[in-house]
């Protein structure tokens, strides 16, 4: 194929493009919102993203049912989770046909409290089982916090204030928790942004300023002090200040009494909390593996097309002059290229140039096998004494 050109040494390059989405979370009343977006499609709550994207142009109805991912009962006991569920034991040995699950998955941001437990690390080995259960009791209300033990203590080459102790162990401890689909390669330093508002004022902003994971208050009553870390590759945030940051009082716990606001109360939502709103912002980081291609369509190269209006209408009838024999192939030297050339000039023709206008350019495999076309915006005018490098980027 005479029209296939071999990329150079210094034709492909294989690099990787690093982006900072921007997210910013708000929470109030009950809501949360990403974005200032009120919905990112049907189906999916306020504040949360698709998963796979699946549903989220179908409304559910008679002509637009949703699709559902489904196994079927057989003896491999293989199983799904339908509406949160899975099917064990009697129930998966009564169910009949498929086993349905449902779509959309969407994933948001979680928090929660953790409230001060008393631990006493003598119980693990005392006779008493009542006082062996208080620390199972206290293991079980704070396992998600234990399990970080080893991430924190790994971050104290940035802070000292990752060290496991204190509030980590007995004390108050409000984490929030980011889905790694919004981080991916993780959380960018120095990027992470709360801010605490009560009636509409911003009262408190903290701010990782340091980019070492420390939350460092910016105003209010706890200005200048650290509130609480970040775990950039894991996508938590621990706040553990009950500073008050404000002498306004809310009420942050269902039932519960008024109080001053402070960073334990972070996120508190729903009925309670009513005049209290956050937000929380930050910078993810994506590495995409980038391949830039840089055809080349050098002088005197790439002046032939496989059009077969680029023939005169005087040789249209240039494929019945094919001579095909024991010989070979044999086309005709006489057909006549048609003269693209524009003139000015009404009645004239101007001399004519090889030329062609570049529409599309095909990559080809090893094998000779169409894999990609990239298509320009606009056709490139190319005459024979032409050269040109068109730069082609792809996404792997």
């Amino acid at each position: 194929m005479s029209y296939l050109h071999r990329f150079g040494p210094d034709d492909v390059l294989i690099n990787r493009v690093v982006t900072r989405p921007n997210y910013e979370f708000v929470m109030g009343s009950g809501s949360i919102y990403l974005n200032n977006e009120r919905a990112l499609g049907q189906n999916l709550p306020t504040g949360s993203i698709s998963l796979y994207e699946y549903n989220v142009d179908r409304p559910g109805t008679t002509n637009a049912t949703l699709i559902t991912p489904y196994v079927t009962k057989g003896g491999n006991h293989l199983t799904i989770y339908p509406r949160g569920e899975p099917l064990t034991g009697s129930a998966f040995n009564s169910h009949t046909g498929n086993i349905t699950g449902s779509y959309p998955m969407t994933s948001s941001i979680v928090r929660r409290l953790y409230a001060a437990e008393a631990y006493d690390p003598s119980a693990a080995t005392s006779t008493s089982k009542a006082v062996r259960d208080t620390l199972d009791t206290y293991v079980n209300n704070r396992k998600e916090i234990i399990a970080l033990k080893n991430v924190m203590n790994n971050y104290r080459s940035l802070s000292n204030s990752y060290a496991y102790t204190g509030s980590y162990i007995t004390g108050d401890v409000n984490m929030v928790q980011i889905p790694s689909i919004f981080y991916d390669n993780g959380i960018e330093k120095g990027s992470v942004s709360l801010k605490f508002y009560f009636t509409g004022t911003l009262i408190d902003e903290v701010t990782d300023s340091q980019r070492n994971g420390e939350l460092i208050s910016t105003m209010g009553g706890a200005a200048g002090t650290t509130v609480g870390v970040v775990l950039y590759n894991e996508g938590f945030l621990l706040l553990t200040s009950s500073v008050a940051i404000s002498t306004d009082r809310d009420v942050y716990a269902p039932g519960g009494s008024l109080s001053n606001p402070s960073w334990i109360f972070y996120g508190a939502n729903g009925t309670y909390a009513s005049a209290s709103m956050y937000s929380l912002g930050f910078n993810g980081t994506q590495k995409i593996p980038s391949m830039t291609l840089f055809a080349q369509a050098k002088a005197g190269e790439v002046n032939n097309s496989q059009n077969p209006t680029w023939v005169s209408s005087s040789d249209a009838g240039w494929r019945e002059q094919i001579s095909i024999s024991e010989a070979g192939y044999t086309e005709s030297d006489k057909i006549t290229i048609k003269n693209t050339v524009h003139s000015d000039y009404c009645n004239y023709e101007d001399e004519f140039q090889k030329q062609v206008f570049i529409t599309e350019i095909g990559i080809f495999d090893e094998e000779k096998n169409l894999i990609g076309i990239a298509k320009l915006a606009n056709p490139v005018l190319k005459k024979e004494g032409d050269s040109y490098t068109f730069k082609l980027n792809l996404d792997m």
